[in-house]
C-alpha cells in the first residue's frame, strides 16, 4: 500500500475509533510496526493525531485552527482581490450561499449595490455587516464554533436544506491534489449541504491553502464551476 493511502486509512480508522494501537494498525494495513510508527510520526507532525503509548489518539483540535479574527488578518490583499473577482458573478435577484470562511467575508463590501439580493450564511458576523448595507441576509441556526465563528450542526444543515440558491461562494482550509478539505467536521458538513442546494459552486482559494490536506474531504476541485485564486 502506498504511504499516502496508508496514512489516509489510518486517519479514517482514527475518526471512527478515536484511538488505535500500532498492533491493530499493523493487522489492518498489513504493515510492519516500524512503518506504522513512521506514519504516525508524520501525521503527528501535521497535527492530525497525538502519539500515545503503543498507538495514537485523534487530535480533534488542530494547531492551525486559528481564531477567525487572526485568519481574517492574514493575506488580506490577496483575499480581497479574490473576493472582488468572485463577486462579479453575483447578479440582481440572486439568492446565494456564503459560508463562514475568512476569505468569503470580503465579499460583503461588494454586495451593497446588488439589487434584490438574498444571502444565506452560517456566519453571524457577515449578517451584521450585510444588514448595515441593507442587504437581505438569512442566518442559519446551530452550534457556534468559537475558533471560526461559524454556525454548524444538524439545525444549520436543516436550515440550508430548505432553500435553493443560484450559487455558493465558499472557502476551506486546504486544497491539495485537486481535493478541497477542512479541519472541522461541522464546517465540512455545512459546506456539503450548501453544495447540494446550489446550482453553481465557486471555491475561493488563497495561496495559503495550496498543498495542504485536512482530514475532512469536502469535494473535488474539478466539481466546482470555478476556482478563484490569484491566477484566475
Amino acid at each position: 500500500m502506498l504511504q499516502r493511502n496508508r496514512q489516509e486509512r489510518i486517519m479514517e480508522l482514527l475518526r471512527t475509533h478515536r484511538e488505535i494501537t500500532v498492533k491493530e494498525l499493523c493487522a489492518v494495513l498489513y504493515s510492519s510496526p516500524a512503518t506504522i510508527r513512521r506514519d504516525l510520526s508524520e501525521l503527528e507532525g501535521k497535527g492530525l493525531l497525538r502519539r500515545s503509548f503503543g498507538g495514537a489518539v485523534l487530535n480533534e483540535t488542530y494547531p492551525d485552527q486559528l481564531p477567525l479574527v487572526i485568519r481574517r488578518a492574514e493575506h488580506i490583499t490577496e483575499k480581497k482581490r479574490i473576493a472582488a473577482k468572485a463577486a462579479a458573478l453575483i447578479s440582481p435577484g440572486d439568492t446565494v450561499f456564503i459560508d463562514a470562511s475568512s476569505t468569503t467575508y470580503f465579499l460583503a463590501e461588494h454586495l451593497s449595490q446588488v439589487e434584490d439580493l438574498t444571502v444565506i450564511t452560517n456566519n453571524p458576523n457577515l449578517c451584521t455587516v450585510l444588514s448595515a448595507h441593507r442587504v437581505r441576509c438569512l442566518c442559519t441556526g446551530g452550534e457556534m464554533l468559537f475558533s471560526s465563528v461559524a454556525l454548524v450542526g444538524s439545525e444549520a444543515e436543516r436550515f440550508v436544506q430548505t432553500f435553493y440558491a443560484s450559487a455558493l461562494f465558499f472557502s476551506a482550509r486546504g486544497y491539495a491534489d485537486g481535493e478541497i478539505s477542512d479541519s472541522s467536521k461541522g464546517e465540512r458538513d455545512i459546506k456539503r449541504a450548501m453544495i447540494e442546494r446550489s446550482e453553481k459552486q465557486y471555491f475561493l482559494c488563497d495561496t495559503s491553502k495550496y498543498g495542504r490536506r485536512f482530514p475532512y474531504r469536502i469535494a473535488d476541485g474539478a466539481e466546482m464551476d470555478a476556482i478563484f485564486d490569484e491566477k484566475n
